[in-house]
Parts: structure tokens; C-alpha cells; sequence
């Protein structure tokens, strides 16, 4: 059927149709050039950056069997701000302070050089602080908050270093680099 029988305009004729079929066949053309390769990695929605914005964990996974989710009820919520050499925050329980390195698996980068941190795949804790005051005043730690405070204090090491990730749902993903085949891991939202 042509486009003048769908029409019901005989008199168009065929040199409408070569028009059309041209005109499709531009279009076509035009919408392949601005498809993504099937190699190309999908863009992140939305603010993908790390630094430069408050991080509440979510939650603190150490191993397969733990549900790891931190409450939304929890009276004090841990978080972290990564900066281009430290990193402060809270645990829930206690505040702290850290220094720390970048490091970016790129090929362009030199073995064992510190990275930007907006070009950075991991994060080395080269030293850290704890404020044994805490941040509850009056409130005690225990409970849940407790649970979350010891699981954070475990992973937030001098030493350990971690995978960077944020996923498509502007999900911060911290994994402990251990070698192990379910390493521990810390999931924040972005505020």
C-alpha cells in the first residue's frame, strides 16, 4: 500500500512516495548517528559526583547472611563528605575525621600516583580520627546505632581501601578491597 492509497489522494502519485521514503530513510540516518556503541558504558543518571556533597549510609553490609539496611527511624544517621584529601562524617555514634588518597585504575594514570577524586576508582584511608565525645550528647548509643557505629568503625581503618562506585540510582557504593568474593561494603544516598 502507498502513501496516497492511505490517504485516499490518488493524484499524489509516486513522486510523493520517493519524497517520503527519502525523507525516512534521512531520518533514519540521522537518529543512528546519535545512538550509543553497544561497547559504550551507559551514562549515570543524574549527579554522579562524589566530592563535594553529604553521604548518608544507608546501609553497612559485612557479610552475605546480615540484611545490613540502616533504619530510616535511627535517631542519628551516619554520613561522610569526601574531600580532595579527607573525608569527615559520622558513624551515628561517633564524628571523624580522615585523610585520604585517590587512586584511578585508568590507563593514562602512573602506577601508585594519588588521583583527582573526581577521576578516582578507589580510596585509601591514610589515617584517621575518632571523636570519642560522639555526636548523640544526651542520647545513648546502643541498639541499632550501636550495631551500625561498631560495623563503620570496623571498615573506616587506617589502611583499608575501598572501591568507588555509584550506580545508576546516584547510589554511593563503597566495597573494602579484600579479596574476598562478598567483600564488606557501605551504600550511601547522596543528600
Amino acid at each position: 500500500m502507498t502513501i496516497s492509497n492511505l490517504f485516499g489522494q490518488k493524484f499524489l502519485g509516486r513522486a510523493v512516495n520517493k519524497y517520503v521514503a527519502g525523507g525516512l530513510a534521512a531520518a533514519a540516518l540521522v537518529l543512528a548517528g546519535c545512538s550509543t556503541p553497544d561497547d559504550a558504558p551507559p551514562e549515570p543518571l543524574g549527579d554522579d559526583r562524589v566530592g563535594g556533597k553529604t553521604w548518608q549510609a544507608i546501609g553497612v553490609y559485612t557479610s552475605p547472611e546480615s540484611n545490613g539496611t540502616i533504619s530510616e527511624n535511627a535517631l542519628v544517621v551516619p554520613r561522610v563528605v569526601f574531600g580532595e584529601t579527607s573525608m569527615i562524617g559520622s558513624t551515628g555514634c561517633e564524628h571523624f575525621r580522615a585523610e585520604v588518597s585517590y587512586f584511578s585504575d585508568a590507563p593514562d594514570s602512573e602506577d601508585d600516583s594519588a588521583a583527582e577524586l573526581r577521576k578516582a576508582d578507589s580510596v585509601r584511608i591514610d589515617s584517621i580520627a575518632y571523636d570519642t565525645e560522639g555526636e548523640t550528647g544526651s542520647v545513648e548509643c546502643s541498639g541499632e546505632m550501636q550495631w551500625t557505629h561498631n560495623n563503620l568503625s570496623r571498615l573506616y581503618v587506617e589502611g583499608n581501601e575501598f572501591d568507588i562506585a555509584v550506580d545508576k540510582n546516584n547510589q554511593l557504593i563503597l566495597t573494602l578491597q579484600d579479596d574476598l568474593v562478598n567483600s564488606p561494603a557501605i551504600r550511601f544516598v547522596g543528600l
